[in-house]
């Protein structure tokens, strides 16, 4: 969800015309917002995602975006597994990145790991909505 707020952010200071969405691989955290330390990290960076809440991905949702940008190569490997298939998956590290794994934040506590992966996913998201104008 921390990629959710930071493309929205960038799409609404660019005036883009652009819909974005996020959805997790499993249902297990459905309808909970981020987790605390990820919301405080947000904030910081002048992002609000404590509205926000987790849903998983369907082949419905899927179907309704051009692209699906996932944040590991395990997501994707997910994806198929839940026989979610779409023409466009990417993963975020391709954009930027040199095509790393970006690690899910939920799985750190401290601050300056969690700010690593921020920085990871902000390079990512800006990368990616680069090439897009209003």
């Amino acid at each position: 969800m921390l990629a959710l707020g930071i493309a929205e952010c960038i799409i609404r200071a660019k005036g883009l015309n652009l819909r974005v969405d996020a959805a997790g691989i499993s249902s297990f955290h459905q309808g909970q917002p981020p987790h605390p330390p990820i919301i405080k990290l947000a904030q910081k960076h002048g992002i609000n995602i404590a509205h926000f809440k987790s849903k998983p991905i369907t082949q419905s949702l899927a179907n309704s975006y051009d692209w699906i940008i996932a944040m590991d190569t395990s997501n994707i490997k997910a994806l198929s597994d839940l026989h979610i298939s779409h023409l466009h998956v990417y993963k975020l590290g391709d954009f930027g990145l040199g095509g790393v794994d970006i690690p899910d934040p939920y799985t750190f506590t401290q601050e300056k790991d969690l700010e690593e992966v921020y920085k990871m996913i902000d390079l990512g998201v800006k990368t990616l909505l680069s090439n897009y104008h209003a």
